[in-house]
C-alpha cells in the first residue's frame, strides 16, 4: 500500500487542510488507511480505480460515485473500501466545501453530492487530470492551480461564518450559542441560520465536535484509569457526557482506548496529523 499525504499551498490554506494520494494493489475488500476520514470536515474524492461504501450508523449505507463531495459525518460511519484502490483525496474544513462550491451544505450532510453533477466542469476536468499523473506528488500542482481557479472563478460569501468556526476552534469548542451571537453581534436565529447555510451543522453541534476532539486529543494516550480521572481537565461536566457522545460519534463506548482496525469515519486523526486551517 502507498499512502501520501501532501499539504497545499498556503493561499489555500485557510480552506483546504490536506491532500492524499492512496493506492493499493491488493484484491477484494482493503482495510482503509487508519484516520484518514475525520470528524466534522468535508472531503472531495476522486477514484479512478476501486469502490467505496459508506455505512453511517444512523441511516442507510451508499456507494460513493467516482468523483463526490462527502461529510460533514456527524454520526459513527464505516467505509469499506474494494481494490485494487486508487483515489486522491482533498481534506476540507467546515467551509472550504462552500467557498468552492457554493453547494446547499444542509443537503447533504452524512451523505455525499456526485461531482459530475455539478454545473462546474472544473471538478470532471480535475478528475481526467488526476487520471494522467505520473507520480503521486503530481497531484499537488493539479489541485493547488485547480482550487486557485475555484476561488477566482466563484465568490461565495463567507458571512463571517469562517471567523466563528475559527472562534470555535480557538476556544476548543467551549462556546455556548448565546456567547458566539454575542461575540458576532448576531441575533442567535440570525448566527444559527448562516453558520448551519454555510457548514451544514448547527453551530451548537459543530462546537460539540470541536469539544469532543479536543477532549480525545488530550485523553487518548492515557490508560482507563488516567482518562477517567483527567476527565475533569476537559470541557465535560461528567463521564456521561463524554461517553454520550463517545458513542454517538464512534458508535462504540469508551470501553478503553486501544488503537485498533476499525475504519471508523468518526474517528479521531492521528496525533501531529490534524491541522487548524488558517491564513497565511
Amino acid at each position: 500500500m502507498n499512502f501520501y499525504i501532501y499539504h497545499p499551498e498556503d493561499a489555500l490554506r485557510p480552506f483546504v487542510k490536506q491532500y492524499y494520494y492512496w493506492e493499493d494493489n491488493s484484491s477484494g475488500l482493503i482495510q482503509l488507511p487508519q484516520h484518514l476520514f475525520a470528524l466534522g470536515d468535508q472531503y472531495m474524492v476522486f477514484i479512478q480505480q476501486g469502490e467505496a461504501a459508506v455505512k453511517p450508523v444512523n441511516h442507510a449505507g451508499f456507494t460513493l460515485p467516482q468523483n463526490a463531495v462527502i461529510g460533514h459525518f456527524t454520526c459513527a460511519c464505516h467505509l469499506q473500501v474494494k481494490g485494487p484502490v486508487k483515489m486522491v483525496i482533498v481534506q476540507l474544513n467546515a467551509y472550504g466545501c462552500y467557498r468552492f462550491l457554493g453547494m446547499n451544505m444542509q443537503s447533504f450532510t452524512n451523505y455525499y453530492r456526485n461531482l459530475a453533477a455539478n454545473e462546474n466542469p472544473l471538478w470532471m476536468q480535475l478528475s481526467q487530470q488526476l487520471e494522467q499523473i505520473q507520480q503521486p506528488a503530481d497531484i499537488i500542482s493539479i489541485l493547488n492551480n485547480t482550487y486557485q481557479q475555484a476561488m477566482v472563478q466563484h465568490h461565495h460569501p463567507l458571512k463571517q461564518v469562517n471567523e466563528m468556526v475559527d472562534y470555535l476552534l480557538a476556544n476548543h469548542g467551549n462556546v455556548s450559542p448565546e456567547e458566539l451571537s454575542h461575540a458576532f453581534q448576531l441575533s442567535r436565529p440570525t448566527m444559527e441560520r448562516i453558520f448551519t447555510s454555510v457548514t451544514g451543522l448547527p453551530p451548537q453541534l459543530y462546537a460539540r465536535m470541536v469539544r469532543y476532539k479536543t477532549a480525545l486529543r488530550s485523553l487518548q494516550q492515557l490508560n482507563l484509569s488516567q482518562w477517567q480521572a483527567n476527565l475533569a481537565k476537559t470541557a465535560y461536566y461528567s463521564q456521561a457526557m463524554f461517553i454520550k457522545d463517545y458513542l454517538e460519534f464512534n458508535g462504540e463506548t469508551p470501553s478503553y482506548f486501544a488503537r485498533s482496525g476499525a475504519a471508523t469515519i468518526a474517528h479521531m486523526p492521528v496525533p501531529g496529523l490534524q491541522q487548524v486551517a488558517v491564513a497565511s
